[in-house]
């Protein structure tokens, strides 16, 4: 990690979180499978940044 603190920090905003998703399930059944995997690649992300080991590379790739 970028600094060596005895305490864990996050932060993002919950529409951060959510637009993905959101906008590939378009409120629509059928893409329900699509957000799902907005969400899950949003979530993976936000849990590497947090251990300082996000890269744009792997945001790319998904």
């Amino acid at each position: 990690a970028m600094y060596d603190l005895p305490w864990k920090l996050t932060f993002s905003y919950g529409r951060a979180l959510q637009a993905a998703c959101l906008s590939a399930w378009s409120g629509k059944k059928e893409n329900v499978p699509a957000g799902q995997k907005a969400f899950t690649h949003r979530a993976r992300m936000n849990s590497l940044a947090s251990l300082g080991k996000w890269s744009v590379d792997q945001e790319k790739s998904a």
